[in-house]
Parts: structure tokens; sequence; C-alpha cells
């Protein structure tokens, strides 16, 4: 009996668009309890804390869905590349997944700022890249050389655009948190940030899980 690595692939694409969309939801659903200023500040830091849980599964599937992706494509003939870059890729990928889990579990370490800096910075790379890859390719044919699969980059980088802004507001709740520590008329500045915070990051989070559902129909219906 053989297995076809493509179906592999396939499972694997799969098991990761799911717990991306799943651990979102378990952090759409854990930000309102964070952000309910009825509740007493050791509550809504277990929230905190179980968002940053939820978190990690988003986290992981987009790490993993650039290299699992590029092998399906590279797969069906649809991108133009080595099997050597494919490989570099996975190599890379499971690096900056180490790293994040790293950084998950050693929060307070000095060198885990550093390593958020960086995150950001190849987030941003990313994101840069894969609309210039989508963007010349639709305009000169490849390296990828499908017209659903360049529209496909392209709504990737826009999730991937929208994470890194996710990540923004999250850090307006932590500041929001130092304020209310302080109590006082603090307290009520700091509750107003961590709630303006919420709704933007809630509205935004609505606008990534479409992308991401469009993602999936591009790459499962193939339209054009």
């Amino acid at each position: 009996m053989s297995i076809d690595p493509y179906l592999v692939l396939v499972y694997v694409h799969i098991v990761l668009f799911v717990y991306w969309l799943g651990g979102d939801l378990g952090v759409y659903v854990t930000s309102k309890y964070v952000a309910d200023r009825k509740l007493s500040m050791e509550e809504r830091f277990r929230f905190m804390n179980a968002l940053m849980v939820c978190d990690m599964g988003p986290r992981t599937a987009l790490i993993l869905l650039g290299p699992v992706g590029l092998e399906m494509a590279r797969l069906v003939g649809v991108i133009d590349v080595s099997p050597a870059i494919g490989g570099i890729a996975w190599l890379m990928s499971f690096i900056w997944l180490g790293v994040n889990w790293w950084m998950f579990y050693n929060d307070r370490h000095p060198l885990t700022a550093k390593l958020r800096t960086y995150d950001l910075y190849l987030r941003y790379l990313l994101i840069s890249g894969i609309a210039a890859v989508a963007i010349y390719s639709i305009a000169q044919g490849g390296p990828v050389m499908t017209l659903w699969m360049q529209v496909k980059l392209l709504v990737f980088a826009v999730v991937i655009s929208l994470g890194v802004y996710l990540r923004t507001e999250i850090a307006k709740w932590i500041i929001g948190f130092g304020m209310v520590r302080q109590g006082g008329e603090a307290a009520d500045k700091g509750n107003t940030i961590i709630e303006e915070a919420l709704v933007r990051s809630r509205r935004a989070a609505l606008v990534l899980w479409f992308g991401v559902a469009l993602a999936a129909f591009l790459g499962k219906v193939k339209p054009f």
C-alpha cells in the first residue's frame, strides 16, 4: 500500500485550518471577559491567560501553513520552485515555530522582548514577500502560474497583516491593565482603552475569519 504525499498534505492543511479558526473562536469568546470591568482583576487575568493559550493555535497554524501550502502547490505544478526551496521553507518554519512556543513558555525572560521584535519584522517581511510574488505572478504569469493561487496568496498576505494588527491591539490591553491596577481615574481610562481596543479587535477578527475562509475556498474550488 502506498500513501499519496499530496493527500497527506491536504489532511494536514485541513487540520491546521480547523485549529486556526477554532483557536480564533476561543480568543473571540474569552476577549469579552477580559474587557469586563465588572469582573475582578484576578478573573480578568485568568481569561487573558486563556486567551493567550487559545491564540497559540492560530499562531502555529499560520507558521505551518506556509510550507504545507508551498509543498502542495509544488506537487500539483502551480508554482515553479525546486524541492530545495521547499526544504528551506520547512526548516525555517520549524525554527520560527519553536521560537514562538519558547516565547510562550518564557514570557518574562529578558530575551523574549527582543525575539518578539524580530518575530514582528519577520511577519512584515513575509507579508511583503508573499504580496510581491503574487503581484509579480499576476503580471508575468509565474512563478505562481494560476490565478486562483495568485489571489489566494494576496488574501493570505492580508490575513497575516490583520494578525499583526491584532497584536498591536492586544498590546493596548496590557497598557490598559497597567492603568487599571493604579485605581481611581487611571483605572477608568485603562478600562476604556481595553474596551475600545476590544471593539476594534473584534471587527478585525471578523475580517480575518472571512479572509481565512476565502483562502480555503480558493484553494479547494479553484474558481478561476
